[in-house]
């Protein structure tokens, strides 16, 4: 997070929440916008007194929905346009995207915010892929409510300047990641290898 939000932020208290709601939005909706560390921030100054811990809890998840239902609405009204399927390829990729969903979306849903550098897309995937807006809106949900109260526990319970929050937060993260790659990744294992046993079933019986 750059200093000039971090300073915006301590500046201006009766904004600061209306910031974190900001970034947490422009985080699913442009990726490399540093979302997860302003409402980290946040609900460090929270923890320390200078900012309303409801108010900025509140701001960081509701922003954090509305942007996975702006990535997943862009994905769903942009994914099949004429610039995104003017190949074959695309076409191709597309069939191969709304198989996938049908097979791991909610799963990969529930655990998208969990998946730091990535997560963005499989919103934008679930819009493309016309995944059902009422599991995207149950799981994606989840997903967040579970992300910005790991936020608030880490910004009250971290460390007692903002430096070491911030590089306990990022050890967490990873560690989070990695045991959430290897479960996505077990599990795609596991059901192609079924798929193929059961196909191989099927031949063997006619």
């Amino acid at each position: 997070m750059s200093e000039a939000i971090q300073e915006a932020i301590r500046a201006h208290p009766l904004a600061a929440p209306f910031i974190v709601f900001l970034l947490a939005w422009l985080e699913y909706v442009f990726p490399p916008v540093p979302g997860d560390s302003t409402m980290l921030f946040g609900c460090f100054l929270a923890g320390a007194g200078l900012l309303p811990p409801v108010t900025v809890s509140a701001a960081a998840l509701l922003g954090s929905v509305l942007g996975a239902i702006t990535a997943y609405g862009a994905g769903r009204r942009l994914g099949r346009s004429y610039f995104f399927l003017r190949t074959a390829w695309a076409r191709q990729e597309l069939e191969r995207l709304e198989r996938g969903f049908t097979r791991y979306g909610a799963r990969l849903l529930a655990i998208n915010r969990f998946l730091p550098g990535v997560r963005g897309f499989f919103l934008y995937a679930a819009g493309i892929g016309r995944l059902g807006w009422r599991p995207v809106l149950v799981y994606s949900t989840l997903s967040n409510v579970l992300w910005v109260a790991l936020i608030v526990w880490a910004g009250n319970s971290l460390g007692e300047s903002w430096e070491q929050v911030s590089v306990m937060f990022r050890r967490y993260v990873w560690g989070i990641a990695i045991v959430m790659t290897i479960y996505v990744g077990w599990t795609v294992v596991r059901m192609r290898r079924r798929r193929r046993l059961e196909a191989a079933g099927g031949r063997t019986t006619s």
